[in-house]
């Protein structure tokens, strides 16, 4: 009786090489999921953990890095004011980490997104006038978001906000905040942060009644996050201000 050939030693590399690869990318995807249950519960040094977790089992996954630093991001925000040397630290950890997943998949409209956010939050804390630097980075990240997704929600937001605080010698157009925010809202109708600063800006040009037809849209959404239930209690007390 005739056996079978062994299977040659290359292709029983091959094969366990593959097999290898996708134990890791496996492991990366369950430890990117982990990371995104954390961050919507807002126990953001555990989706740091869980994120790096990822980028250390696949260090070529984009989304591993993307996420960390959206994280990172989080994290940097939630600690309390006199940890500066931290919070700069997180921030400048997220621009890193944003970074690299461009490198990794240029085509990503997420990843040039979390470049804007990280470097936009770096530069709020340092100071806008001092971080004018930053503000051609964040612009060029956040055009390239758009090109690539034309609706990418965040990035119309990101924009706003950008118009809004940037001075008009580094890009900002205040006749552009309104309409940016209007794109956001076009592209996720019941997401309550968009609605919410959107009102705010209103409230600053002294348009109370649109302002408040904002804010009771936004007040009968639903909060499936941690960030969602802070936007939503804000919206409320926002609202109260108006009536």
């Amino acid at each position: 009786m005739a056996h079978a050939p062994s299977p040659h030693p290359r292709r029983r590399a091959l094969a366990l090489a593959l097999a290898c690869c996708l134990w890791l990318a496996g492991a990366a995807t369950a430890q990117i999921a982990t990371g995104d249950r954390f961050t919507d519960e807002g126990r953001f040094e555990e989706a740091v953990a869980a994120y790096e977790a990822a980028v250390a089992a696949n260090p070529d996954d984009a989304r591993a890095h993307y996420r960390l630093a959206r994280a990172a991001v989080y994290l940097a925000d939630a600690l309390p004011a006199e940890a500066e040397s931290d919070k700069e630290a997180w921030f400048a950890r997220a621009a890193d980490a944003a970074e690299l997943a461009v490198e990794l998949a240029p085509d990503d409209a997420d990843a040039h997104f979390e470049v804007a956010r990280a470097l936009g939050r770096l530069a709020q804390f340092r100071g806008v006038l001092q971080s004018l630097n930053l503000a051609a980075r964040v612009s060029r990240a956040l055009d390239a978001a758009l090109e690539l997704d034309p609706d990418h929600a965040a990035a119309w937001h990101a924009r706003a906000l950008f118009h809004r605080d940037v001075p008009w010698i580094a890009g900002g157009r205040a006749g552009q905040v309104i309409p940016a925010f209007e794109r956001a809202i076009a592209s996720e109708p019941d997401v309550i942060t968009h609605r919410l600063e959107l009102a705010r800006v209103l409230i600053e040009r002294d348009e109370p009644d649109l302002a408040r037809e904002q804010l009771e849209l936004a007040v009968t959404f639903t909060a499936r996050t941690y960030h969602d239930r802070l936007d939503l209690q804000e919206a409320n007390a926002v609202l109260a201000s108006l009536r």
